[in-house]
């Protein structure tokens, strides 16, 4: 997959690029009934992401290329459809 399909890319759910944390990103949020929450992000070249926390847990997946996440002082690498 290189894009996610345009249905999923409302410009009413468009993150904001204040509220993003790396540049270059293209982002669109969505809520589920029950409150959860959902984000589906693009980036579009190689960028670093500024170092931030949660106070939630975030669960990501790799569509295409490659993904390097910074967890707890480990280095995680990410390919297509890793977890």
């Amino acid at each position: 997959m290189k894009d996610f399909p345009e249905f999923m890319k409302s410009q009413r759910n468009r993150i904001s690029s204040s509220q993003q944390n790396t540049e270059d990103i293209e982002g669109y949020f969505y809520e589920g009934a029950d409150g959860s929450q959902m984000a589906f992000c693009t980036c579009h070249s190689d960028r670093e992401s500024k170092m931030h926390k949660h106070d939630f847990d975030e669960y990501m997946v790799c569509i295409s290329g490659q993904f390097t996440v910074f967890m707890n002082g480990q280095e995680y690498v990410l390919n297509p459809g890793d977890e």
